[in-house]
Order: structure tokens, then sequence, then C-alpha cells
């Protein structure tokens, strides 16, 4: 089969979980004989090359100078649609040249849509990992007319679907009230994560009382609640530290900031992206990973800590229940509580039978749900069935 990807988040400009995603899933496709595509954003390289068996194809956004003359309050919307015509360009080349049986794209940006105003096939198949207009909510962006038309966009996105798929049922369920339309039979299949990569190190020895973070600084992550929890841990555990790795979205200072204004600048290290390859010794060396966000779908943070054998405390929103069974496999807490988060981190810690229990728990639940092979062949089982389908789902 022959497939293509649509994804601006991409190493080494990955950022986040769709990146990750779309990293993972291209190569597993690519090795069992599949003929995989992406088409991302272009950086300072090659614009087009093979990794690892996958096509890579870069492009920039169009420059027209009718986009120079928008007005700057409609700045988001145009710079998508500036990049979708770019992304079009690419898919009738693409498809002309290899005959593209079908593309996915994730919801957020509509990367594709400049092309399916114009086109039907290939059918397009779209992964709801999170509106990028839910995000912006969630964040407290002010609902500006850019706000409201990129709301519009991947609504259409969404509906031009020839088939959804929903990393966690959390997300459908929100997908569906927020834009107030009905989505039937939409499948949940998990992200493949490498088993093999992420996975325990009995070489190396944790840190005692090492907390790690894992993800952006920005307020949806809830790096400020684990902030304000960290003074509540020191007073009964003096020696923990606790350790930031991720890129920063603007709160950085903000942070810093707060750590100087509670005294615990001692204890705290703030570390920039790391290259993929140095991310399971983050997760070696610490005792316990938390993700304390105020809204998450699927997050790799939690996947990839639990892979690696580690317990895990996160917040009980979105789609983290749908991993966590709590007590069992990690430990959940309500999102937003200092208290609860800083005593979830204590008993863990203090609690050497709980502490081993729950790692060992996490790592047989990855190995038995997220095994990268049986997870591929669920995302071929419905290419299959969409090539079969002849209606989006704005025409059912």
């Amino acid at each position: 089969m022959n497939i293509l990807f649509l994804s601006r988040d991409y190493p080494p400009l990955q950022i986040g979980g769709v990146g990750t995603y779309v990293y993972e899933i291209t190569r597993l496709l690519a090795k069992m004989g599949n003929q995989v595509y992406v088409i991302t954003g272009a950086f300072d390289g090659p614009l087009e090359y093979i990794d690892e068996g996958v096509h890579v194809v870069r492009v920039q956004a169009a420059q027209w100078r009718f986009f120079d003359e928008l007005p700057i309050r409609l700045q988001g919307i145009t710079e998508r649609v500036a990049y979708s015509i770019s992304v079009s360009q690419k898919i009738k080349q693409l498809v002309r040249r290899h005959k593209i049986d079908i593309i996915e794209s994730c919801e957020a940006r509509a990367e594709g849509f400049w092309f399916y105003l114009f086109h039907r096939n290939p059918p397009l198949v779209i992964k709801l990992h999170t509106p990028e207009s839910i995000v912006f909510t969630l964040d407290r962006v002010p609902q500006s007319l850019d706000f409201k038309c990129i709301k519009a966009l991947e609504e259409w996105w969404i509906l031009r679907a020839r088939k959804l798929i929903g990393l966690s049922h959390n997300i459908i369920d929100l997908t569906c009230r927020y834009f107030k339309i009905s989505l039937r039979n939409v499948p949940v299949i998990e992200n493949p994560l490498d088993i093999d990569f992420f996975c325990p190190d009995p070489s190396v020895h944790p840190v005692r009382y090492r907390i790690l973070f894992a993800g952006r600084l920005e307020f949806r992550k809830g790096v400020h609640v684990l902030i304000r929890a960290i003074p509540l841990v020191l007073k009964r555990i003096p020696e923990a530290t606790f350790i930031f790795v991720g890129s920063d979205c603007g709160v950085k200072d903000y942070l810093l900031n707060k750590t100087k204004e509670l005294g615990i600048e001692h204890a705290v290290t703030f570390l920039d992206q790391v290259p993929r390859g140095q991310i399971p010794g983050y997760y070696h060396r610490c005792e316990v990973s938390v993700v304390p966000s105020i809204w998450e779908n699927h997050p790799y943070a939690v996947l990839e800590a639990m892979a690696c054998g580690k317990p895990v405390i996160a917040s009980n929103i979105g789609g983290i229940p749908e991993i966590i069974q709590d007590g069992v496999n990690g430990v959940l807490v309500p999102a937003g509580s200092p208290v609860s988060l800083a005593s979830a981190i204590e008993k863990v810690l203090l609690d050497a039978g709980l502490k081993e229990k729950l790692g060992r728990n996490a790592r047989h639940y990855i190995v038995r749900q997220y095994d990268p092979q049986y997870v591929t062949l669920k995302n071929l089982a419905i290419y299959e069935e969409t090539l079969s389908r002849r209606k989006p789902y704005s025409q059912r």
C-alpha cells in the first residue's frame, strides 16, 4: 500500500505527540513493505530524502503578496492557508508519481484542506489527537476572528475525512461536544511505542528521590501545579530533587521566578528538549515520573515512563484514565491540586513495595497494549476499510 502522512510536527522539528506518532508509525509501516511518504515543514536541511525507508518531503508556506496585505488579526489562519497551499502542491505531485492509496493526517491545523477543497481522493483518514482550537480554548486564548476561522477550518477538515480514528474515547467525546457534531463508529487505536527502546535498564541505578517531568513547559501541562507542590514534598523529603526536561512554551521565566519566590531553587533543574536517543536515560535515573497536566489526550510522557518500568503519577483527566488504573499501574490525582500531587509523590517515594509494584505493572501493561506490530496492523485494517468507503462524514 502507498500511504502519505501529513504532519508539520516531525523530527528534528518534533515538539509533541503528533510528531512522535508519525515518526513511529511511518517506520513500522515501511518495515512491513508499504511505501510510506511524509509531507512536513522545512528546516535547514535537504527538502527530500529517505529516512529508514520513509520518503520525507519538506515544504515551506507559500509566499503570496496577497497574504502580506491581510490584517494582522488574521495572521494565524493566513499562515495555515499558505502552508496548506504548499502541501497541496506536493500532494498532487506525489499522487501523480506514486499512486498514493490513502492519506492520513491529524485534525490540528487542517494541513491538507486546500487539496481536499478540490479533490475527493485519495481517501482521507484523520486521527484525532487534539484539535488546535481546543488547545487554544484550554489555554484561554481570546476568541478572536482568527480563532473562529481556525476552529471552523478544523471542523470542516474533520467532517471531510473518509474515516476518523480516535486516540482515546475521551477525545472522540470532547470533539463531538466542542464542535457540536455527531461522529459515529469511530474506533480507538493507541499510538505505537518502541517498547525495546523505552524499556527498563537494570544497569542504571535511579537517583534516590528524583522526580522527573518530561514535556513542554506550558500551563496546560500543569508545570505551575508541580512547582507549587515541590515545597510540600520537600517538607517531608528534603533530599528530593525535581528535573524538568522539555522545550519552553513561554512560561519558563515564570517558573524560574516562582522557584526563587518559594525558595526551592536548590531542588529544581530545568533542561531544554533533549535528543530522542537520550530520553530513556532520564526515565532510568528517576524514581517517579509525573504528568500533572490540566488536560491531556493520550500523552507519550505517560507511555514512555511506564514502558521504562517507572511509576507514573498523573492527572485524572482526558485520556489518561484510559491508560492508568489507579493504584495498579500508576497513580491518578485531581488535576490542578498541588496538595494531592505532593501527597501522591510522597506516598510512592516512601513505599518501596508500592513503587516496585506500580513500575512492574506499568511495564507489563505497555508491552501488552502498545506492541508496535499489533498497533500497526490495526492501522492497516482501518486503511483497508477506508478504501471501501465512498462518503466523508459530512455526507453520511
